[in-house]
């Protein structure tokens, strides 16, 4: 067989190899190109044909720094008038009422010596609960509207009340039970109602009422209801800012949540794997540093992203209405990438403010460079024996 035949046949054979191959070359996911097209081979008519594709901007990131920073208890509206626990009695709470006589006590009952002199005497009422009309009734002075008023004016109330009626009577007021002044707090296996009171509870008093916490002290976090508004804050921000230490209001929900937070990073990273972070947060930044850094013979410095589902409600106006043209709604999440350009430098600004949040994903995608060198290392693993074949045959 003479030498041209044996070549012509070897590079045959070793292109059709190399075509084969060529559309399986490894790699650890999309490239950057492919991510960005991701919407043009997709389905529009199914409900995740479509992917919201987003490019990291300064007002996109500091829109998302400010909203994460509007999470904080300091932030909940009404904040300029601490308004705690007010001291008047409402509808559900409890009284207890006593009366005092000054001798010759002739109301409420008498008690004379031999020599014909009395001594006063205290009259402990039945504890009551305030009912639906606001009112609580005391002897000699019938029903008493008590509700919005302080222990002090209703004593006033019932002295002025029985003057003509007992001997120099005095009163005091107790609340013993402020039912309609409480707060809910809950933790797992545990949950308390805790009274208010003159001493101004806050959130750290809530968390101290149901004992505390058991878990680690990064994965909890802190929600507190307050009417309408929810907003949950991290319980190492919360022990480390005083100002978020907040008075707290009657009816609000104090909750103590064991949710630890995951990110998982993939592609041209130092590691891949998931982490876990603080419930405090972590930043883009931060994120791409707990996995090594990007690896520079491989990573496509355009190639940041972040894959993340966005509730339908996160959305503006605008994008909520281009979204529902598309089929989702309220209860729907928007499969998100967002994307950032390290060969820019103001990215890295972008870094240091972008949330990563419970869940996502970081993919950095690998270079084109990386695809071709790949391609080469397979060219040369493949042609190296059909070349010592040949000289094999040639030695033949």
């Amino acid at each position: 067989m003479k030498n041209y035949q044996v070549k012509q046949i070897a590079m045959s054979v070793m292109l059709a190899l190399v075509l084969s191959a060529c559309s399986s070359l490894p790699t650890s996911g999309p490239s950057h190109s492919a991510v960005l097209k991701v919407n043009q081979n997709s389905d529009a008519s199914k409900l995740a044909g479509q992917v919201n594709v987003v490019e990291l901007n300064d007002a996109l990131v500091q829109k998302m720094y400010f909203m994460q920073q509007s999470q904080k208890f300091s932030g909940f509206a009404g904040m300029g008038v601490e308004a705690g626990y007010s001291g008047t009695v409402n509808v559900g709470d409890v009284l207890e009422i006593s009366i005092w006589e000054a001798p010759p006590a002739v109301l409420f009952g008498t008690t004379f010596s031999s020599e014909g002199q009395g001594s006063g005497h205290v009259t402990q009422l039945p504890s009551q609960m305030v009912n639906q009309n606001g009112t609580v009734t005391v002897p000699f002075v019938g029903n008493l509207r008590v509700v919005g008023k302080t222990p002090e004016t209703i004593q006033s109330q019932i002295v002025a009340a029985l003057n003509r009626k007992a001997n120099q009577p005095q009163a005091v007021v107790k609340i013993a039970n402020n039912f309609s002044s409480d707060v809910t707090v809950i933790r797992q296996g545990s949950t308390v109602r805790m009274p208010l009171t003159a001493n101004s509870e806050r959130v750290l008093d809530a968390v101290a009422a149901v004992g505390g916490t058991t878990e680690n002290i990064e994965d909890v976090t802190v929600q507190l209801t307050r009417g309408n508004q929810v907003k949950t804050l991290a319980f190492e921000t919360l022990i480390a800012d005083p100002a978020q230490n907040i008075m707290l209001r009657s009816g609000d929900v104090v909750s103590l949540l064991n949710t630890p937070y995951k990110f998982t990073g993939l592609g041209a990273l130092g590691n891949n794997q998931q982490m876990r972070f603080s419930s405090s947060g972590i930043t883009l930044a931060e994120a791409i540093g707990k996995m090594g850094g990007l690896i520079d013979t491989r990573s496509d410095p355009r190639g940041i992203f972040v894959f993340r589902y966005v509730p339908f409600t996160q959305l503006d106006y605008q994008a909520q209405q281009e979204w529902a043209a598309k089929g989702y709604s309220v209860g729907t999440d928007i499969p998100t990438v967002y994307r950032v350009n390290l060969l820019e430098p103001q990215s890295m600004f972008l870094l240091q403010r972008f949330p990563v949040q419970n869940k996502d994903i970081v993919y950095v995608s690998n270079a084109p460079l990386a695809e071709f060198q790949k391609f080469l290392s397979m060219i040369f693993s493949i042609t190296s024996p059909v070349t010592s074949t040949t000289n094999s045959i040639r030695n033949f």
